[in-house]
């Protein structure tokens, strides 16, 4: 322990200001050195810290991108069976118009020729063509099922995606 005078001389400094700043100085030269460290110190785990988070985001986003593209895929092959199944009914469809126009043009050419040949006949050539209209008729209701039957047969089957290339 200082004497007295000492210990008044140190009260004299501290009420100048002397004493105080130098101690508030070294304070915050000293917490900042200890900042620095830390800084420092702690710099190398940050950056592992980081690197091993953008690791984890990129391998979850390499992940979703599989599994969006595999969905893709399904999908893909989905529609595309779907389309094939529809561009195959509508050309059925097609082929039934054509036939039916195809049968129309026969039963009109044939009742102008019987006409032609005779015209007396008219009646009689009428009933034939009528009796061959029916027959046609019924040909082209049983297509028609036959088609629409099929089509109910391939939306009830889960179409099968193609096994995929090795």
């Amino acid at each position: 322990m200082g004497t007295s005078a000492e210990i008044a001389e140190a009260v004299v400094k501290t009420t100048a200001g002397e004493s105080i700043n130098k101690g508030v100085w070294t304070g915050v030269v000293v917490a900042t050195i200890g900042l620095i460290g830390l800084i420092v110190r702690q710099w190398g785990p940050w950056q592992v810290i980081a690197r091993d988070g953008r690791r984890a985001d990129m391998e979850g986003m390499g992940k979703r991108i599989a599994e969006l593209e595999a969905r893709l895929d399904r999908q893909t092959t989905s529609h595309e069976a779907k389309l094939e199944q529809e561009r195959v009914q509508h050309g059925a469809e097609l082929a039934i118009m054509r036939h039916r126009m195809n049968n129309l043009d026969q039963c009109l050419t044939m009742l102008l020729m019987l006409i032609e040949q005779d015209s007396e006949k008219a009646r009689e050539a009428a009933a034939r063509v009528r009796a061959m209209r029916e027959r046609q008729e019924a040909n082209e209701a049983a297509e028609k099922a036959a088609i629409h039957a099929a089509s109910i047969t391939a939306k009830a089957e889960p179409a099968t995606p193609a096994a995929p290339a090795a």
